[in-house]
């Protein structure tokens, strides 16, 4: 007996113990997906097929796509997945809502890999890792996983599309918008951190058992809000019953990563339909969108957070504040981070939506947070449009600031997105410049932005037409007091 028992000890010894990769097993194989692997690919190539390519101006930052069975939604979910055609990424963050478990906070999912019919993803552990360890509302709660659907349903389309990736699967349970700015601050973090080509994708379907022309008013008022990247507007129209859809919270989280990431609005509908237009059946349908959110080529454009954000408000408020008091310039203790990049900047003031003053900088010659403070100086105190602010206005002013892309010559109109561009006008010793927000603001059209830049730089309406007028164009980062509380 002593034998056997040193022999069996001298085994457990000598093999070392086999680690158990721990598999998220698939869950909606079945109901909302072929289970055979064959008849699944066939069914999201088909899909795919059918999908019509858009062509889209600009680098991919995230998708938003519908998550109901593939039968509904597969049709419109293939027009996302069709941008990633030649694409690599090392890792897709996929971040859906919570359908069957109620917990507060958001789950990421600490396993090994995620499975389906079509094999095991690998979870990228750096990034997964980060997060639990960095975001206060973040932990794994395994029941939030388990059945779970709006995460898996969009990973066969990702393993047809993507030879090579990892993947983080997040679940939102109840978190409001302060958790859900602050989870994305740390997911920022991590991409930049990390240095990887990342993919952020929202998983939501739109409106839920209307009758099929009620459906389609309704998510044309939710696609609309979702597209102008204003998160703090989204939650606004949720609130008020204005808009519908099943993953506010996820899309909300990606909008504001978008954001930071540098993204630009509007973002791009690639597809909209209802359950009727497959089913036939128009009494109780629900909707589904695929929407590309992207940001400008080049990469010159500073991934502010909202925190920067907020911190760059509050420069601009103070310094004129300061200025009114003291008639001088505060200083600011800034060591580190992205406000001491060297960025072009406008300021602009604004009360009761009127505007009360403008200047800022195309070329910047210092430090961010220095060419605000100074630039809110000039346009409270310098634009020769206004008098100087008084005391009594300075409680009334809203503060907006545009943070410039680099200047880029063009030669053909063509080249000019209104909605998206900036326009700078040269001719001699003239020039003049409109932000991107002034056209949209106007509804104007291409030519009546260009006519009212001319306009701005004192000359006649149509000198973009010369020969020897110079036109550039600029994207910029927009963000105001309002849209940050």
């Amino acid at each position: 007996m002593k034998k056997i028992v040193v022999f069996i000890l001298i085994l457990l010894i000598g093999c070392p113990l086999v680690y158990a990769a721990k598999v998220r097993e698939p869950a909606a194989s079945g109901t909302f997906y072929p289970e055979d692997d064959k008849v699944l690919k066939r069914q999201i190539d088909k899909f795919l097929d059918k999908a019509k390519e858009k062509k889209i101006q600009g680098k991919l930052v995230a998708l938003i796509v519908p998550h109901a069975g593939y039968i509904y939604s597969g049709g419109v979910a293939a027009y996302g997945y069709k941008l990633l055609k030649g694409k690599t990424y090392d890792t897709v963050i996929i971040i859906g809502p919570s359908h069957y478990t109620y917990f507060k906070g958001i789950s990421i999912y600490n396993g090994d890999y995620y499975k389906t019919p079509l094999g095991k993803v690998a979870i990228d552990k750096e990034i997964t890792d980060y997060l639990l360890s960095n975001a206060k509302n973040c932990l794994f709660y395994e029941p939030a996983h388990k059945r779970e659907h709006s995460v898996e349903v969009e990973v066969p389309f990702l393993q047809r599309m993507l030879s090579d990736f990892k993947m983080v699967s997040v679940v939102v349970g109840d978190v409001s918008y302060q958790d859900a700015v602050a989870f994305s601050d740390v997911l920022c973090r991590a991409i930049k951190k990390q240095n990887k080509k990342i993919l952020i994708i929202a998983s939501t379907d739109l409106s839920h058992y209307h009758n099929y022309h009620t459906a389609i008013n309704l998510d044309n008022e939710t696609i609309n809000t979702i597209l102008s990247l204003e998160p703090v507007k989204l939650m606004r129209r949720y609130r008020n019953k204005e808009v519908e859809l099943c993953g506010l919270m996820p899309v909300v989280i990606t909008e504001v990563t978008s954001n930071n990431l540098g993204a630009r609005a509007p973002a791009v509908l690639l597809k909209y339909a209802n359950s009727g237009d497959v089913t036939f059946s128009t009494e109780r349908v629900v909707g589904y969108a695929s929407i590309a959110i992207l940001k400008d080529e080049g990469g010159d454009v500073l991934m502010l957070t909202d925190a920067d954000k907020k911190r760059l408000i509050e420069i601009a408020r103070e310094s004129i504040r300061l200025y009114l008091e003291k008639k001088r310039q505060p200083t600011f203790d800034i060591k580190e981070g992205n406000l001491l990049e060297e960025k072009g900047a406008f300021v602009t003031i604004k009360i009761d939506n009127n505007l009360r003053g403008c200047i800022g900088r195309i070329i910047a010659d210092g430090p961010l947070y220095q060419t605000i403070s100074e630039m809110a100086i000039q346009a409270a105190f310098n634009d020769p449009r206004f008098p100087p602010l008084t005391k009594e206005e300075f409680k009334d002013i809203e503060i907006e600031i545009s943070i410039l892309s680099k200047l880029k010559r063009i030669h053909n109109i063509d080249e000019i997105e209104v909605g998206r561009h900036g326009i700078l006008i040269k001719k001699g010793f003239y020039q003049g410049l409109l932000l991107p927000q002034v056209a949209t603001e106007y509804n104007w059209d291409r030519n009546t932005f260009l006519e009212h830049t001319c306009y701005k730089a004192g000359l006649s309406k149509y000198a973009w037409k010369d020969d020897n007028t110079e036109i550039y164009v600029f994207s910029a980062e927009v963000f105001s007091e309002s849209k940050l509380r």
